[in-house]
C-alpha cells in the first residue's frame, strides 16, 4: 500500500485495501469460529468447553490440576472482554483459553476458578501518551521526506524500501505497547 501512495497508483491502493480487509475478515470470522460459540460449564471438579455451534466438547480439565492465568490481551481491552489462559486442558494436556467473555470476574466466581491474580495491569494514560508520542515522532521523518519538493518519487521509494523499516519498527513497538496498557 506503500508503494500505491507513493507512485500515486490507485489500482495498487484498491488491491492493497482488499487484501488488508480480506485478511482482517478471515481472522476475525476464524476467531469467532474458534471461541465465539463456546459455553464454559462445571460439574464437580470437571471444567468442560462445550461448543454449541458444533455440539462437542473442545476441552475439558480438572480445576485442581490446571493452572488459571489472567491474560492481558489487546482484544480484551480493547473489546473490555477477559480471558484466561487454561494450561493443561484435555485432550493431550494442551495449553488453551477460556474466553474471552464479557465479565471475566463473574464467570470466574460462577464457575469457581483457582485463579492466583484476578487482577489485570490497570489502564496507564502515561504510557499510552508516551508511546505514541514516540511513534509521532519516528513517523515524521518519513512524512517530511514524503512532503519534500527536493525528493522525487524514485528516490521516495528507494528510502522506503532501505530505510522504511529502520522506522517501521519502532513505530510498530510503540503501537503495541499503548494497546497493551488501553
Amino acid at each position: 500500500m506503500a508503494f500505491a501512495a507513493l507512485t500515486g497508483g490507485s489500482v495498487w491502493l484498491v488491491l492493497g485495501l482488499v487484501f488488508v480487509l480480506v485478511v482482517a475478515g478471515a481472522r476475525i470470522g476464524s476467531y469467532y469460529l474458534r471461541y465465539g460459540t463456546i459455553e464454559y460449564r462445571r460439574y464437580e471438579e470437571q471444567l468442560v468447553a462445550y461448543d454449541t455451534a458444533l455440539g462437542a466438547v473442545q476441552w475439558t480439565t480438572s480445576v485442581d490440576s490446571a493452572t488459571f492465568s489472567i491474560r492481558n490481551a489487546i482484544p480484551d481491552r480493547l473489546l473490555d472482554t477477559g480471558t484466561l489462559a487454561v494450561s493443561g486442558a484435555d485432550p493431550d494436556d494442551r495449553d488453551t483459553q477460556l474466553g474471552p467473555v464479557a465479565d471475566l470476574d463473574a464467570t470466574i466466581e460462577r464457575l469457581e476458578l483457582p485463579v492466583a491474580d484476578p487482577a489485570r495491569p490497570e489502564r496507564d494514560s502515561a504510557v499510552i501518551a508516551s508511546a505514541l508520542l514516540l511513534a509521532l515522532f519516528f513517523l515524521a521523518v518519513p512524512a517530511g521526506l514524503a512532503l519534500s519538493p527536493k525528493i522525487d518519487t524514485a528516490q521516495l521509494i528507494g528510502l522506503a524500501v532501505g530505510v522504511g523499516p529502520i522506522f517501521l519498527l519502532p513505530v510498530v513497538l510503540m503501537i503495541w505497547a499503548a494497546l497493551r496498557r488501553i
